[in-house]
């Protein structure tokens, strides 16, 4: 693949998936926006690469901002009456059983709230130099996003899961057409979510992070939960809502409005969300092991760096700048500032970077 020194270059490669303020329909919008979720990670990495140099924002920022200017101020909510304030109110952020996930009693972290609360954000509260933070997003179409070795990669617990009880659910898109929505998405979020919980009894050594809307939506009853740390982001529908649809700060595997849209989920069922949020809301709050904490802007200020050095990833990859990927690495390892999600998100990178260009770690 060659370098483009212009748009025009870049947007005639049929291999990259590239967001123009040129796009005038919803459905073209989407057509390209769908094209680049099942790109190859090499070939996200080149999109967002030029993405950045011509347009200055990444493929997922270029698409929350025309559709923005698609909707062109009509949003879908504005005609949407809350019946409460606790749907645009925000509340502090819940953490029950913190300490005993820090100190390693507990080994096992669900962290729930709406779709661009901040759920990966609150993620930095947590201590350990040997996590697996897992985003229940990834259970959907997984084929289409990893292959098994990038799976070991990511998680050990994933990769036991769709190597063991779960392979069945090891699918991509085109299976996905012809298996029945109560034999796949109905079921693979309730039997991993046990999985893990049997996992992590099974290997103290590590602490496991499990992150998602899917939870609530699953599981009816709170005390299932009451075992295992459980961490409830405040943050309310509305300013959710707002977040999700102005930024995708997390890349690929945090783009849930585009995979929830792909399962047809309404955008309207937040609001039946908020009320099953406040269930466990309710349940764990009354709980001694629990605290609360207003929510800050310096996890957003953490994040918008992070973003930056992954950005700096995809720089180095295109060009094929190894030792900028291995100094971004160290620079990532060597940050008493980052948290440590924050610090393997940019590790993990990296390497996955290096392996890509067939590099030896």
């Amino acid at each position: 693949m060659g370098k483009y020194t212009d748009l025009e270059q870049a947007l005639s490669d049929p291999s990259l998936a590239i967001i123009t303020d040129n796009i005038t329909t919803q459905k073209e919008l989407n057509r390209v926006y769908v094209k680049y979720r099942v790109l190859p990670r090499k070939l996200k990495r080149f999109s967002n690469y030029y993405s950045n140099v011509f347009l200055g924002h990444s493929v997922t920022e270029m698409y929350v901002l025309m559709k923005e200017k698609l909707d062109d101020g009509s949003d879908i909510f504005q005609d949407l009456h809350l019946p409460s304030d606790k749907y645009v109110l925000s509340e502090p952020d819940l953490y029950y059983k913190e300490d005993s996930f820090n100190s390693g009693d507990t080994n096992i972290c669900f962290i729930l709230g709406h779709s661009g609360s901040g759920k990966s954000m609150m993620a930095r509260t947590l201590e350990g130099d040997d996590i697996d933070h897992i985003e229940l997003d990834d259970l959907l179409l997984t084929k289409d996003h990893f292959t098994m070795d990038e799976l070991k990669d990511y998680s050990d617990m994933f990769y036991s899961f769709f190597t063991g009880e779960g392979s069945k659910y090891y699918i991509g898109i085109d299976e996905r057409d012809s298996i029945p929505k109560e034999e796949y998405e109905d079921k693979v979020f309730i039997d991993f979510v046990k999985f893990a919980m049997d996992y992590s009894k099974q290997h103290r050594e590590k602490k496991y992070i499990i992150e998602g809307i899917w939870i609530y939506l699953y599981f009816d009853d709170p005390s299932i939960f009451e075992d295992y740390a459980v961490f409830i982001k405040g943050t309310s529908f509305l300013k959710s809502k707002i977040r999700a649809t102005k930024r995708e700060l997390q890349r690929d595997k945090k783009a849930l409005q585009e995979r929830k849209q792909m399962f047809g989920r309404e955008v309207r069922n937040y609001l039946l969300d908020e009320d099953k949020i406040d269930l466990y809301r309710r349940f764990f709050g009354e709980s001694p092991y629990t605290i609360f904490r207003e929510e800050t802007n310096e996890a957003d200020k953490q994040s918008e760096a992070v973003i930056n050095e992954l950005n700096g990833i995809d720089r180095c990859f295109v060009n094929n700048d190894t030792d900028g990927i291995r100094e971004i690495m160290k620079k990532a390892e060597e940050n008493a500032e980052l948290s440590n999600w924050n610090k393997l998100r940019i590790i993990n990178e990296c390497k996955l970077a290096l392996l890509d260009l067939c590099i030896k770690i």
